[in-house]
């Protein structure tokens, strides 16, 4: 499996939080696992206060929510799929 840099952690999260509602940290790493994505839910936690410190999402009574500069920024990041781990095939 491959390793994903923390600014990966990050730019997932932010993909996440962009097809989410206001959600929590357990949610968005449910989200992670369905897209294949090798995300725990102590990084993603890790990710959304860093980008809660970076002013690129916010923390709300229900969650974490993308805050202005998120959305303004998020079209320049990869997009979920360039994150995703292929599965080995074949074999059983």
């Amino acid at each position: 499996m491959p390793t994903l840099k923390p600014v990966d952690h990050q730019n997932i999260v932010l993909r996440l939080l962009a097809r989410s509602l206001t959600c929590d940290a357990q949610h968005l790493a449910a989200l992670a696992h369905a897209y294949n994505l090798p995300v725990s839910l102590h990084q993603v936690r890790v990710a959304c206060d860093e980008l809660c410190a970076q002013r690129f999402a916010v923390r709300t009574n229900g969650g974490y929510r993308l805050a202005p500069r998120g959305q303004r920024e998020l079209p320049a990041l990869p997009l979920l799929e360039s994150y995703c781990v292929a599965e080995a095939g074949g074999a059983a």
